[in-house]
């Protein structure tokens, strides 16, 4: 792997940034709802209320960022995504915070599309899954320092202080953003919106994206309901600081870095659709297995399993998404993708916050389980094109 080409390292840098905000923030988000009055299903509804809004706007903002370009989008990301936290340090009621989350989350939906466009166009096809993986590197970073940093300075200080600190990161990624060159690799002539009269509408395209949107639906809104529960679980159960239910994600982060690395260079090496398999196989039984523990070091090696076997998939859907998808269908297609993310974490914490009937059941995690196990057929319908090709060069 080559050295980051200067777009991409600016884009690194912007990633720190935005991964650290949200890492901040959103691991004990659910803790800060509940502490300014937010019951569980609350807590469930202003969560689910800001990814809906993201659900909403992903696709849009995919085909808005080919019109208006990345680098405008990444500017505006990092100014609302700043000035989202900076407002929550001064609310105090958590209807009021229901705003202030659509606004931050809206804030990804112009980042997300941009970043990933930007490692697309600076890939090549045989190295696309390990440089989204050496990429995604940008969030356990943030991730390391963020959840604990957060759980100390909240007993300590007081949540104002994360959320100025928080916002004050975001701020400082507007500069990188701004040296973005919007230009990249020229995309093969297109006219509305078609390739050599090719539209996203094909089946050839439409098939696998609704494969892939499925898959994404159904994976993300079983580590949504994990993540959304577990810190409330852990404070019930186990009656945890603040800083030791932040270290819960510090240590997953930690572990994301390995799987990133590794999870692009096996995707690439040894194909996307098996890998995929594998971890649709394993990461049901990890997280189906929370119920059979009560003691919470052996529920941190548990969650960071199924963590990291989710954290596993991510390089190679993005790399078959970019095989599949021409240039200029790059946005849209991302944006559909990650709509089907999206709607994963708006579905997985309403269930999450049913299912949680009593405080410290395990009830949620047995049903995001059998939500994750639902993607195991899914992912057999997914086509390894570079893997196809490899094998047709081999003889």
């Amino acid at each position: 792997m080559k050295v980051l080409n200067r777009e991409l390292a600016i884009l690194f840098s912007i990633n720190v940034a935005i991964g650290l905000t949200s890492q901040l923030v959103q691991p004990l988000f659910p803790l800060y709802l509940k502490e300014i009055g937010a019951t569980d299903i609350e807590n469930a509804l202003v969560i689910s209320v800001g990814n809906l809004t993201a659900t909403l706007l992903m696709l849009p903002s995919g085909a808005l960022m080919n019109r208006y370009g990345k680098k405008t989008f990444l500017v505006l990301a990092s100014i609302l995504s700043g000035v989202s936290v900076l407002l929550m340090a001064f609310t105090g009621n958590w209807t009021l915070v229901i705003p202030l989350n659509i606004l931050l989350n809206s804030s990804m939906c112009l980042f997300v599309p941009s970043r990933m466009a930007l490692i697309a166009e600076n890939a090549t096809p045989n190295n696309r899954a390990s440089l989204f993986g050496v990429m995604n590197l940008a969030w356990p970073i943030g991730g390391v320092i963020g959840p604990f940093l957060s759980g100390y300075l909240a007993e300590s200080v007081g949540w104002g202080s994360v959320f100025v600190i928080a916002a004050a990161v975001s701020f400082m990624a507007i500069y990188p953003a701004s040296k973005v060159k919007d230009d990249g690799r020229v995309p093969e002539p297109s006219t509305g919106g078609r390739e050599g009269g090719a539209s996203i509408r094909e089946r050839k395209y439409l098939g696998p994206l609704s494969t892939l949107f499925g898959l994404q639906t159904l994976v993300t809104t079983s580590m949504a309901a994990v993540n959304m529960i577990l810190p409330i679980y852990l404070r019930d159960r186990f009656g945890l600081s603040y800083a030791l239910i932040g270290a819960f994600f510090t240590g997953s982060n930690i572990l994301l870095v390995f799987t990133q690395l590794g999870g692009g260079y096996i995707a690439d090496r040894h194909g996307r659709r098996k890998l995929l398999l594998a971890c649709a196989a394993l990461a049901p039984v990890a997280i189906g297995s929370w119920a059979l523990f009560d003691n919470w070091v052996a529920l941190f090696a548990v969650y960071s399993i199924a963590f990291g076997l989710w954290s596993l998939t991510w390089p190679p859907i993005l790399a078959i998404l970019t095989d599949l998808l021409p240039a200029q269908l790059r946005g849209t297609g991302f944006g559909l993708n990650m709509t089907g993310s999206r709607l994963g974490f708006t579905l997985g914490p309403i269930m999450a916050g049913l299912l949680y009937l009593t405080p410290g059941s395990s009830i949620p995690f047995i049903g995001a389980a059998a939500i994750y196990a639902l993607a195991f057929p899914l992912t057999y319908l997914l086509k390894d094109e570079t893997q196809t090709n490899r094998q047709l060069n081999a003889v």
